[in-house]
């Protein structure tokens, strides 16, 4: 199949390198490689008469009162109860940390007590007395049922959770069990030390301890989580050959994990796979899988994903019409878009709000505004328009660089009552900032503040970056730090921005303060920032400055080697004494 040689193309590369795939064997003879369908398509002239034929169509079925103005629609209502999300490992697999449980049954003895005292002991700071020494004092039997416990209420302490199972494992009525692995499987991912879960597997082997379903997708999740793909794939191949059947929480990890790394074609044959054993997705990766196939233009199985979301799934048809209608516009699909509407009234399916927001939206993405503002005039007719619905056609305008139209739009939303977003605000001020118009950036930002409509991190720091290009670096960083006093932590984003920025006005001066306030923050600086940063200096020919960011930067490089050098050590699972 021609899915295997892809396969085994990605397999020959450095992401994929010595991959297995063999578990792809089971795949039906006939199952064909997803492709585009080849079609004739028709002269552009006539494909834009056919849509502009078929959105007449549409507007007349639209204008029908049948739509739903409830304060909270039920398009793309399933909550995440009802069709949760691929859980977190912990939460998934239930082998990883959680409350020890209070109530236990009358034939066996509470432990709580002695799991709380030595978790105690663990979680402590460092002291006088060794951890060690305290435990080895402390009188109590390490059992297996109390060492799991006291690991699962150490999880956020992972060091020390691990400083305690290399010193526990030795004691002599320590007996190992597949769930104190499961555990430590999750704790070595939450350290990344994937050394460390290699030599767990091999202690499971020496010490006769079985792995079960939990355990092998905990691997495939922890490996995945890293993007660690061949290694993924390696666990779920051998998962299958010694004879365990990857169950549905494994299968959404793979298909999360490929089309997320951008292997979307071997992620539509996990899936297929998935179809064929009737396991369900989370509405989430639905969407991922059809917006993939629509924007492949291979329609045939957009239906049948379809099928699957109401047979397998249970979700709703009006739910899985509007996930639809989404993935199509995603794609810039408008026609099967438009389509899609006449069929909905086809089926006398109520068409709701969020519905005409998608609508308004796809319109927008394809440079379609104007249909998209007859689509917002009967919202506006049937009382559905809100600042949400605003806010896409400002964007609209914005994405085609039309700036007073869009200033016009926002205009016209305030005197209609609607209270703009956040987002909204934000895309006008980086755009008049783009234009130079910097007083009027500064005008968006303070009405934001005066409406009491909270900015974010993206808020403040394009107006921190509008105070740097005015070289007023004194007020810029004053408003960069305002962060901090809404409770907003700056990320690794902002600070690169704010120092792009003072790198294009070539303020150097004020470099070292960012660098210094990063280091501070615990942000990894990496060397793109460092690049930017030198080769602004040389183009100033501050040779100093340069050999001074240089040495912050070794500084940088060294304290990550040590940081990686105490993981492994403490992978080394040698008891301090």
């Amino acid at each position: 199949m021609r899915y295997l040689t892809r396969l085994q193309s990605l397999c020959s590369n450095s992401k994929l390198s010595g991959l297995k795939i063999s578990h792809l064997s089971g795949f039906s003879k006939s199952s064909k490689p997803l492709q585009t369908k080849k079609t004739n398509k028709p002269p552009l002239n006539s494909q834009t008469s056919c849509i502009a034929s078929l959105f007449s169509d549409i507007t007349n079925i639209l204008s029908v009162d049948n739509a739903t103005p409830d304060k909270i629609p039920s398009g793309f209502t399933i909550s995440d109860e009802s069709h949760p999300k691929t859980p977190l490992v912990g939460e998934a697999l239930r082998s990883c940390p959680q409350p020890v449980r209070t109530n236990v049954s009358k034939d066996e003895p509470d432990i709580s007590p002695v799991v709380h005292q030595i978790t105690e002991i663990v979680r402590a700071e460092k002291g006088v007395v060794s951890m060690e020494e305290r435990l080895e004092n402390s009188g109590f039997l390490f059992e297996p049922k109390v060492v799991e416990k006291v690991l699962k209420r150490c999880f956020k302490v992972p060091h020390s959770a691990l400083r305690f199972f290399n010193w526990v494992k030795l004691r002599q009525e320590f007996y190992h069990t597949t769930v104190i692995y499961n555990t430590m499987f999750c704790i070595a991912g939450e350290l990344r030390d994937f050394g460390f879960m290699e030599e767990l597997e091999r202690d499971m082997e020496i010490n006769l301890c079985e792995k079960d379903i939990k355990t092998w997708t905990i691997l495939v999740s922890q490996y995945g989580k890293a993007k660690l793909i061949a290694k993924a794939f390696k666990v779920f191949d051998k998962m299958k050959k010694c004879g365990f059947e990857p169950d549905v929480v494994a299968y959404r990890l793979m298909v999360r994990l490929l089309f997320n790394a951008g292997n979307g074609d071997i992620a539509f044959e996990f899936y297929k796979e998935m179809s064929q054993k009737e396991m369900a997705l989370d509405l989430n990766l639905y969407r991922m899988v059809l917006n993939y196939v629509a924007r492949l233009g291979n329609f045939d199985d957009v239906h049948s994903i379809v099928d699957d979301m109401t047979k397998i799934a249970q979700i709703p048809e009006y739910d899985v019409y509007s996930c639809m209608l989404k993935s199509f516009c995603v794609a810039g699909r408008i026609r099967e878009a438009l389509a899609l509407t006449q069929d909905l009234k086809n089926k006398e399916i109520p068409i709701e709000v969020n519905y005409f927001e998608t609508l308004v939206k796809g319109l927008c993405k394809a440079g379609r505004i104007e249909d998209a503002l007859e689509i917002v005039d009967i919202m506006n007719r049937r009382d559905l328009v809100n600042g949400k619905v605003y806010g896409i056609i400002i964007n609209g305008y914005l994405r085609k660089n039309d700036l007073l139209k869009a200033l016009v739009m926002f205009q016209r939303m305030k005197e209609a009552g609607y209270l703009p977003m956040a987002s909204t605000y934000t895309e006008l001020m980086q755009h008049l900032f783009k234009f130079k118009e910097f007083q009027k950036g500064c005008e968006m930002y303070y009405e934001m503040l005066q409406r009491r409509i909270q900015p974010d991190s993206v808020a403040i720091t394009a107006m921190s970056a509008g105070h740097v290009r005015q070289n007023d670096i004194s007020k810029a960083w004053k408003v960069f730090k305002s962060m901090e006093d809404i409770g907003i932590r700056p990320t690794w984003k902002s600070y690169s921005i704010f120092i792009k920025e003072l790198c294009r006005v070539s303020r150097t001066d004020w470099i070292f303060k960012v660098l210094s306030e990063m280091q501070a923050s615990k942000i990894v600086i990496g060397d793109e920032i460092f690049h930017w940063v030198i080769t602004c200096m040389e183009k100033k020919g501050e040779k100093d400055n340069v050999e001074s960011v240089k040495k912050i930067q070794r500084t940088c490089k060294t304290y990550s080697q040590e940081g990686e050098k105490e993981s492994s050590n403490d992978a080394s699972r040698r008891p301090e004494s």
